[in-house]
């Protein structure tokens, strides 16, 4: 997420469309500020289940939800972020393209989401 983040905003602010750069566009601004809010919870949930590890305190709920949650949200960010690439973003050779094929397997592999939410569940 974080590295999809740092080359789309790279492009947005050299990218012009329409006589202007795309990062001028209060759209593009709002989206990424949406992305980059979300990649930062995700970071602070995701070292708070270390420290929880570390401290032999990690229950596997809470690692089957930071599995299902941070891959779907990685796909939703990464896909935002192909969507500022317009047609470049499907091109092998922009590396957003190659991140977005490979995020899609990220919600499968592990166990996918859907058998996390089912682990999950008979928790509750």
């Amino acid at each position: 997420m974080e590295r999809a983040l740092d080359e789309t905003i790279r492009h947005v602010k050299e990218r012009k469309a329409f006589g202007q750069r795309l990062i001028d566009f209060q759209n593009t601004q709002f989206k990424l500020v949406e992305c980059k809010t979300e990649a930062q919870i995700a970071r602070v949930f995701v070292h708070r289940l270390i420290g929880l590890h570390l401290e032999g305190k990690l229950d596997a709920a809470a690692a089957w939800m930071a599995k299902y949650w941070v891959t779907d949200l990685e796909n939703k960010v990464v896909d935002v972020c192909l969507q500022m690439f317009g047609g470049y973003g499907h091109m092998s050779e922009f590396p957003i393209a190659r991140m977005y094929r490979d995020s899609r397997v990220q919600r499968i592999y592990g166990g996918a989401n859907e058998i996390m939410k089912a682990l999950i569940a008979r928790t509750l």
